[in-house]
């Protein structure tokens, strides 16, 4: 009776333990599924009217063959040779950017928007939060090269969320030499990125379950190590100076995790930290501050730039 007993009990824990397993395998694999799909349809190329420059459509083919669009400004303030390539994050677009575009235009860069693959007009594809990304960056930072041939072109980089670690990635790998980079909410690594997003969403005592599906279903669809999702390490080989920029209030980049980004990143650097800010747009959260922080990097950094602008920061409508 007791040998019975004992087996029933052990089959049932066998059944409970595998289908725990296999319900957590399962939720895993399609939340991985859905942090990796195209986040909307594609989307028409309405260009903005403004009124100082222009901007032109491009499109532009990455290394690997994928088709991306842009946005090209060509600012009446910049020299031809300045330029700033601005970057979305994750599940964003570049439509939401014209308060940096104009940010930018207005301090005298040319100013490029670009669609990551898997986003807006660009063509579909899986989102590897900003590894493969990286390409895109190269080939918009080629693009801006092959304007001025032969001459000193100037670029520096605005990055936000993936858009940040797609350009880390970027200048890990050697493949371009941006004279500054300034990086928004950047992730250190992509393990801590999926546990603190999905203690968002199913709270703490759920993450360490889905935890290790998702990070074996993401490796397996994009064919990437979870080691090799690292911007932190990337960083290390940076040789341009880098601004980055933090709320103290992120719930999905935790305090330590920004502590140790910026211990990777080599000098000059710089950090500041937006008070009461979260995973957000920080020209939109503290406009002032965001000006004085980049104004002052830019000023030190790209001094070429010594324009002062008078005009508010967020004030479209003088556009």
């Amino acid at each position: 009776m007791k040998l019975k007993s004992t087996g029933k009990n052990a089959t049932r824990i066998f059944l409970i333990t595998t289908g725990a397993l296999s319900a957590a395998f399962v939720g895993g694999t399609i939340a991985a599924a859905w942090l990796l799909v195209r986040p909307n349809k594609r989307t028409p190329d309405c260009i903005p009217r403004i009124r100082y420059g222009r901007i032109e459509p491009q499109t532009l083919i990455s290394a690997d063959g994928v088709r991306l669009h842009a946005w090209v400004q060509y600012s009446r303030f910049a020299d031809p040779n300045d330029w700033v390539l601005v970057l979305h994050g994750y599940r964003s677009d570049r439509t939401i950017q014209h308060y940096r575009r104009r940010f930018f235009a207005r301090r005298g860069y040319n100013v490029v928007l670009l669609h990551f693959r898997g986003h807006g007009s660009s063509d579909s594809a899986r989102i590897s939060y900003g590894y493969h990304e990286a390409k895109d960056v190269e080939a918009a930072f080629n693009f801006i090269r092959s304007l001025r041939p032969g001459s000193n072109v100037r670029i520096g980089i605005d990055g936000i969320s993936m858009g940040a670690a797609a350009a880390a990635y970027a200048v890990g790998n050697g493949n371009i030499d941006p004279d500054w980079m300034i990086l928004e909410s950047c992730y250190d690594n992509i393990r801590n990125a999926l546990k603190n997003r999905l203690a968002l969403r199913v709270g703490s005592s759920l993450t360490p379950i889905l935890a290790w599906p998702i990070e074996v279903v993401v490796e397996y669809l994009v064919r990437l190590r979870a080691d090799d999702l690292d911007p932190a390490k990337a960083l290390e080989k940076a040789h341009c100076p880098i601004l980055l920029l933090s709320g103290d209030s992120e719930l999905v980049l935790k305090p330590v995790e920004i502590e140790y980004l910026y211990g990777c990143i080599p000098n000059p650097k710089r950090c500041v930290l937006f008070p009461g800010a979260g995973h957000e747009d920080f020209l939109v959260h503290d406009p002032r501050r965001y000006a004085k922080a980049v104004g002052s990097f830019l000023r030190d950094f790209s001094p070429h730039v010594d324009r002062e602008d008078s005009t508010p920061v967020l004030g479209l409508a003088r556009e």
